[in-house]
């Protein structure tokens, strides 16, 4: 089947269409081709091309750009998601652009109904988190096989690296999986987990899912999902974002993610998924059965598009907020990031320090000790186990995770090198984060810059 999918699109890369609305006389004169016959007998028709077309260039896709993805390599996956239940079969482009899936026909005819409308709202809404599609076509075998129906999206998570992705519907029902490292998990997995971000982000957010799920709303769709992978970021990773999104919500954001009592700064992607589904007959009779037994202990998935909307928009206001100064300080002292300078390589260097904590100052957030205070002779003392006079700074007791960014500059061209004239002691070298010896020839001072980002020591001659 991914052969024949392939050898389709590169023939239906060939109708370039304008998406501009066509005169009668070029209608006549030159319709869009629509339909192709395949090589091992079958057939491609092409759906709604112009209107596909006018989405795509709405979003910054160009016709090349597009079918060079679909056809130039191999399609990877061909196998159905674990997290959905409606067997749709899956491809995706080599380079993680676009996304193949095998829809029913009236999932097929309600992207068809809606398409005109859909393009519009995109127009008008530039941020919004609905999923891009970007072409439907029907291929049917020979020797009347069953028809095939694929349609074509951008990949919501295009750029990401996440280390946990969720398919969430704000429901309860059949929604938990086991937590296996690469899987996507639902709605129960996610109930202790919090994402925060920044006010104006969160506001703005909430606004652009109120818009979203009532122009889905008018369709009378309902059963969509809001995919969420979530990135954590430590002093060895970088931000996996995607400057290209279709929309600015879409390719990561910023945030803090709270599960139980851990925070953890993180880069989230989200988009909303799955929004073929209408409330049809079938889905009512499945309300009305649902309703009344395991309605009573769970959040149904088959509601009503209003009430699926609602409780939709509900879900997300609770579990993505705006972050305050207490849960980005624990985030910081948790997972605080390494300001590394030009040229330098991005590894981080833990101080390791021996001897009286009493002798060292180590209060990282409050550090105020007085500029070019000495500290060579209380250095040597804790180095060699001899108490040491206090030093002008608060103390605490713990110098764990304390890591400075680069080496220290010697000012007046002073040398460091190895020697014994530190009063026959050994004063701790990450203490000074110098990348150039392991003992020093004068006594130093020290001069504190009170931000854990960026402090850094002085050697001064």
């Amino acid at each position: 089947m991914k052969v024949a999918i392939q050898s389709g699109l590169k023939l239906a890369s060939s109708a370039r269409c304008d998406f501009a609305p066509p005169t009668a006389y070029q209608i006549r004169a030159k319709p869009t081709p629509c339909e192709f016959e395949l090589s091992n007998g079958g057939s491609l028709h092409i759906c709604n091309p112009r209107e596909f077309a006018a989405v795509r260039e709405l979003t910054g896709v160009s016709h090349d750009d597009f079918f060079g993805s679909l056809t130039r390599n191999e399609l990877t996956g061909g196998n159905t998601e674990e997290s959905g239940k409606s067997g749709s079969i899956f491809w995706y482009t080599a380079d993680g652009r676009f996304v193949l899936k095998t829809v029913p026909e009236e999932e097929l005819q309600t992207l068809l109904t809606m398409l005109p409308k859909y393009g519009r709202y995109l127009m008008e809404h530039r941020d919004s988190l609905l999923t891009r599609y970007f072409g439907a076509y029907r291929f049917t075998p020979a020797r009347g096989g069953e028809v095939v129906r694929v349609v074509i999206m951008a990949n919501v998570l295009e750029g990401a690296r996440p280390h946990k992705v969720y398919d969430l519907k704000g429901t309860t029902e059949d929604r938990w999986v086991p937590e296996i490292q690469g899987k996507c998990m639902k709605d129960v997995n996610f109930e202790s987990t919090t994402m925060y971000t920044s006010a104006q982000v969160q506001e703005r957010l909430h606004a652009v899912l109120r818009d979203d799920t009532r122009f889905l709303e008018r369709f009378h769709i309902m059963d969509y999902s809001l995919m969420l992978s979530i990135q954590y970021l430590n002093r060895e990773t970088s931000m996996a974002t995607n400057p290209k999104a279709p929309s600015k919500l879409m390719g990561g954001l910023e945030g803090i993610a709270l599960s139980g009592s851990e925070h953890k700064a993180c880069l989230f992607h989200i988009g909303i998924i799955d929004m073929l589904t209408t409330y049809d007959f079938k889905k009512l009779i499945a309300h009305t059965l649902k309703i009344n037994t395991i309605g009573r202990f769970h959040d149904i998935d088959t509601e009503p598009p209003d009430v699926y909307a609602e409780r939709f928009r509900k879900y997300f206001v609770r579990k993505i907020i705006a972050e305050t100064e207490d849960v980005k300080d624990n985030a910081l002292a948790q997972t605080v990031p390494v300001a590394v300078r030009a040229g330098q390589s991005q590894r981080t260097r833990a101080c390791q320090i021996t001897g009286p904590p009493s002798a060292l100052p180590v209060d990282l957030l409050t550090f105020d000790a007085t500029p070019a205070q000495t500290v060579s002779s209380n250095l040597a003392s804790a180095a060699s186990g001899h108490s040491a006079p206090a030093l002008s700074a608060h103390t605490v007791d713990d110098l764990l995770d304390f890591d400075f960014a680069g080496g220290a500059p010697c000012r007046a061209g002073s040398v460091v090198r190895k020697s014994s004239a530190v009063a026959g002691a050994q004063v701790p070298v990450d203490l000074l984060c110098s990348d150039r010896a392991s003992e020093y020839t004068k006594p130093l001072s020290a001069q504190v810059v009170p931000d854990l980002a960026t402090m850094n020591f002085d050697l001064l001659a």
